[in-house]
């Protein structure tokens, strides 16, 4: 909402803005980007055979078109994703934590790297995982276009 509050200037605001987070949820904490390699490795361990879930907020912000209180409107959306990580030995969490990777991930992996290995199944949207709902946002925004918002 701060960026749709701009002063846009003479061109007018985007007609639409974007926004959106990603969490791994596991053991109902939530899992940030790790500190150091030592809490990745601690995190890695504790996804080790478990299911996890990963969600991810969406806000799309029209900042031309007006909401029922008189700002910007918006249409926001949620998903969830569950994600079962196979056993993993130490040995493979040190070589991953190595890479450096999981250092700016949250739940301290990114599924569409190396870590890919490590996934035995998900169930839900792939893409969710990788940090956005591509088809649920496509669907969204067709939407909008639909009801003559965008």
């Amino acid at each position: 909402m701060d960026v749709a509050a701009r002063d846009w200037g003479a061109a007018g605001p985007p007609d639409l803005l974007i926004g959106s987070d990603t969490v791994v949820e596991h053991g109902g904490r939530i899992l940030e980007k790790p500190a150091d390699a030592e809490e990745a490795a601690r995190v890695l361990r504790s996804l080790s055979g478990a299911r996890h879930r990963v969600h991810s907020g969406v806000a799309l912000v029209l900042p031309g078109q007006r909401g029922a209180g008189g700002g910007p409107l918006v249409r926001s959306f949620s998903m969830t994703t569950t994600v079962e990580f196979d056993e993993l030995s130490d040995r493979a969490i040190r070589a991953y934590v190595a890479t450096g990777e999981p250092m700016d991930k949250a739940g301290s992996y990114g599924i569409q790297g190396p870590a890919c290995q490590f996934v035995r199944g998900i169930e839900g949207c792939y893409f969710n995982v990788m940090g956005f709902p591509v088809h649920r946002f496509a669907v969204e925004v067709g939407g909008l276009v639909e009801g003559g918002l965008l």
